[in-house]
């Protein structure tokens, strides 16, 4: 899989403090959000506080939000996420400004449920003269530039009808009739992220630099938007859908670090494949600690042997393969074949650390 990397549009200000260290809560409310960053998320608008903040419910979570005076509690916000770092940044539809949410840490059991005592509580400490320690400076409202707002634009324009972004589609099978040569379908897939548009300005900078071909250039989706509609229509992505999602799935990717892929391998044979960081344990690296592995997955159905999964981890030179099959009959067929793979994978240099072959329902995939 190739590196890729996004440069900031431009510096945020002002500086948003960090948060302190162990507050957990908030790293795990990080962490529920990261999946979901350039989606609409809604957001319950519960009552407005003394501090001239609203109390909130984002991500069944409380929370207290800066929103605009004339909001009215009992309402609900759609917001885009923008950004999980250095913390949760959402953002109006048609605003220029961020929002960070601050968790709230008191317990509010009545809240869902409408009763007033838990919430009268809760703004009692809010109230005019009471302890301002929970006050939170970093919830204040932080301009965008306009590189950042066209950004906000491209996410929202780019979202699906479930707020989801779309996986890369391949509209051609990569690899022709018949069973296909093993090095080939790899390098076809391999060219399937490639050429996907994903990375297309780290290629640029290659291409720049001598390291990449032109002609490989020009088989990337916005080169060939840009000679077919003309360079000025074809990187006006804020008004045109394709390129907007494709914008979109550049900035998921760069953000969350997972790459998705649909299509078919040969013709009729279709095919999932994800790939993605594995995240480390705890949910935050620490210095010191390993650079984290890849997980590439993919889920295959055949007419005789059904539906399999397959989850590759790389973590350093290990190299761990899970299997999932439905079928009993499968499961036997695999592990009776295991000691091809392992033979197979160690003449190309990459022998197997571990193989675990199990039923789909025993666990997720």
């Amino acid at each position: 899989m190739e590196r890729f990397s996004v440069k900031a549009v431009d510096r945020i200000a002002p500086v948003i403090p960090a948060l302190p260290a162990g507050d957990l809560r908030q790293e795990a409310f990080e962490r529920q959000l990261q999946t979901q960053v350039g989606k609409s998320m809604p957001v319950a608008v519960l009552a407005r506080l003394a501090d001239g903040s609203f109390l909130v419910r984002v991500a069944e979570q409380h929370a207290r939000m800066a929103l605009p005076a004339g909001t009215q509690p009992g309402t609900e916000l759609p917001m885009t996420l923008v950004s999980t770092s250095p913390r949760p940044a959402f953002q109006q539809a048609g605003a220029g400004q961020l929002i960070h949410p601050t968790l709230v840490h008191q317990d509010l059991p009545d809240l869902r449920a409408g009763g007033p005592a838990a919430l009268a509580a809760f703004k009692a400490q809010l109230a005019p003269g009471a302890d301002p320690a929970g006050a939170d400076p970093r919830n204040a409202h932080v301009s965008l530039s306009d590189a950042g707002r066209s950004i906000a634009r491209i996410l929202a324009a780019a979202q699906g009808p479930a707020g989801e972004a779309a996986a890369i589609r391949s509209a051609a099978p990569l690899a022709g009739p018949g069973t296909p040569e093993p090095a080939r379908l790899a390098q076809a897939l391999q060219g399937a992220l490639a050429q996907s548009g994903l990375f297309y300005e780290s290629h640029v900078a290659e291409w720049a630099d001598g390291k990449r071909a032109l002609p490989e250039l020009l088989r990337e989706p916005q080169m060939q938007r840009a000679l077919a509609d003309g360079v000025p229509k074809g990187m006006l992505a804020e008004t045109d859908p394709v390129a907007a999602q494709l914008v979109s799935q550049q900035l998921a990717t760069h953000e969350n670090g997972r790459v998705a892929w649909q299509g078919q391998v040969w013709p009729g044979q279709d095919m999932q494949w994800e790939i993605h960081k594995d995240a480390p344990e705890g949910g935050r690296q620490q210095p010191g600690d390993a650079e984290p592995g890849w997980r590439s997955g993919l889920r295959l159905r055949f007419a005789g042997l059904g539906e399999i999964a397959a989850s590759v981890v790389i973590s350093g030179d290990q190299l761990h393969i899970q299997l999932k099959a439905d079928s009993g009959e499968t499961r036997a067929l695999l592990r009776a074949r295991a000691g091809e793979l392992a033979a197979a994978l160690g003449a190309a240099g990459s022998p197997l650390a571990s193989l675990d072959i199990h039923s789909a329902r025993e666990s997720d995939v």
